[in-house]
């Protein structure tokens, strides 16, 4: 027969050869949020409102709010200083027009003609970098009103309306409830095999879900030997997981590297006999596996008893209404 390459379920490995999900157990890893931040006061002030934990803002959504009062003063004191410097710059330019036109008849001196323009250039600049220090007020009024960068959930604060704070103190933390990654550390030998963008199983108690590995860092962890994956978890998984659920995850691995001296299974044939195949451990992935070997489609394999099996050995089948039609349990 030509060799074939067939995905089996993993119970076929257990009755056959040594079960490399005892070998390699399905590590327990956390739910993270993708996005999460710290709030911090943009400007120094009076808190006028900081949003309560459990509240659910949208992006753009008011957090905290600083009083803008001393800097609504600060900037009118800015821009009455600007018309002030703007005033001195028309004077100025008018002066030196006036001086221009004496020069021609040497009314004027040409040191007072160069003095003249030198004080309206610095008076421009003057009104250059009044402008300037009103744009950085601008600034800070914008950052007195502190908005969510994404859409979350309050999960704490640290201070409260009335309490006057400095500027990029903690008030509160934010979290992405609506976009979920797994952070899965893997054996570095595994990391050739592993890369962005992989469909990957993602399972607990409740529910399972198949996310996607969004990054690799792939630098090793020396104690561990373990690099991290990050992985993107469906949108429906909020449904039934949060931040900080604890998950498992099905990481693809080449079995025969879990197994040196063979491994083989029993197919059952027509007469009910065992027969002893010689088989190679592939990829793996959830409960199946690939095996390279003698076999074709639908060919009856143990996947139980199989312990007890020999070459030759007459077999009693049971079937079960829960296995697949080439999956046969076996009694002697």
């Amino acid at each position: 027969m030509p060799e074939s390459r067939l995905a089996v379920s993993c119970a076929l490995l257990m009755a056959a050869s040594l079960s490399f999900a005892q070998q390699m157990p399905a590590p327990v890893v956390q739910v993270y949020a993708r996005n999460e931040l710290q709030i911090t006061a943009g400007v120094a002030g009076r808190l006028l409102m900081v949003a309560e934990p459990g509240t659910v803002v949208r992006k753009g959504d008011y957090v905290a709010r600083i009083d803008k009062r001393s800097l609504g003063l600060q900037r009118a004191e800015q821009e009455a200083l600007l018309e002030r410097a703007k005033i001195n710059v028309r004077q100025l330019e008018s002066q030196l027009r006036r001086q221009k036109e004496l020069a021609s008849s040497s009314l004027v001196s040409e040191f007072e003609l160069e003095q003249t323009e030198a004080n309206r250039d610095l008076a421009v600049s003057d009104a250059n970098i009044i402008e300037v220090r009103i744009r950085q007020i601008d600034d800070l009024l914008q950052r007195a009103d502190v908005r969510a960068p994404f859409s979350g959930v309050v999960i704490d604060r640290s201070r409260r309306s009335g309490e006057e704070v400095a500027r990029g103190e903690i008030l509160g933390h934010l979290t992405d409830i609506e976009h979920l990654e797994v952070r899965a550390f893997v054996p570095l030998k595994h990391l050739p095999r592993t890369a962005a963008g992989q469909a990957i199983d993602v399972f607990a108690t409740d529910a399972a879900y198949t996310g996607s590995i969004r990054s690799l860092v792939p630098t090793g962890d020396v104690r561990s030997q373990t690099f991290e994956a990050r992985i993107d978890l469906p949108s429906d998984a909020t449904r039934d997981w949060t931040v900080g659920q604890l998950v498992s995850v099905a990481i693809p691995i080449r079995a025969r590297e879990l197994r040196q001296n063979g491994s083989f299974v029993f197919r059952i044939n027509a007469e009910n006999k065992a027969e002893q195949i010689k088989v190679e451990i592939d990829d793996s992935a959830g409960e199946l596996v690939a095996v390279r070997g003698n076999l074709t489609e639908g060919d009856r394999v143990a996947i139980r008893g199989a312990e007890n099996l020999s070459e030759g050995a007459d077999v009693r089948i049971l079937v079960s209404e829960s296995m697949s039609s080439g999956a046969v349990d076996t009694a002697l």
